[in-house]
C-alpha cells in the first residue's frame, strides 16, 4: 500500500509540539522533536528497522528543523540513502519515490 503525503502551507509556529510526522509504507506516526538539536539517530531507529532503502527528511517550510551531519551519517551507515529537503520538496520527493514502488520512509516537519 502506497501512502501519499501532502502539505499545503504552514500550520503556524507552535512552541511545544513541532508537528513532525514519520511516514513509512502503510503507516504514519507523530514524533516530538525540537528544532534544535533537531532530528537525532534515535528518532529514526523505528523507521529504519522497517527496511526502507531511502529516507526523506523535510526540515519545515522555512527549514527551521535541524538535521545534524551525524544523523545523516548514521542513516547512511545503516545502508539507507537519505535526502534532506525543505518540506514541500521533501513531500514531492517522497510521493515520487513511493509512486515508483520504492521502499521509502519520511520524516516531515509541517511547520516553520
Amino acid at each position: 500500500m502506497t501512502r501519499q503525503v501532502g502539505v499545503s502551507g504552514s500550520l503556524g509556529h507552535v512552541h511545544d509540539c513541532f508537528h513532525i510526522a514519520a511516514v513509512e509504507p502503510g503507516r504514519a506516526a507523530g514524533l516530538n522533536i525540537q528544532h534544535y538539536p533537531g532530528v537525532q539517530p534515535a528518532d529514526l531507529e523505528e523507521i529504519l528497522r522497517k527496511g526502507v532503502d531511502m529516507l526523506v527528511i523535510g526540515r519545515g517550510m522555512s527549514e527551521a528543523l535541524q538535521v545534524p551531519p551525524s544523523t545523516v551519517e548514521y542513516v547512511k551507515k545503516q545502508g539507507v540513502d537519505v535526502k534532506v529537503l525543505q518540506t514541500e520538496k521533501a513531500v514531492k520527493e517522497y510521493n515520487n519515490l513511493a509512486g515508483q514502488g520504492a521502499k521509502v520512509g519520511g520524516v516531515f516537519h509541517s511547520t516553520c
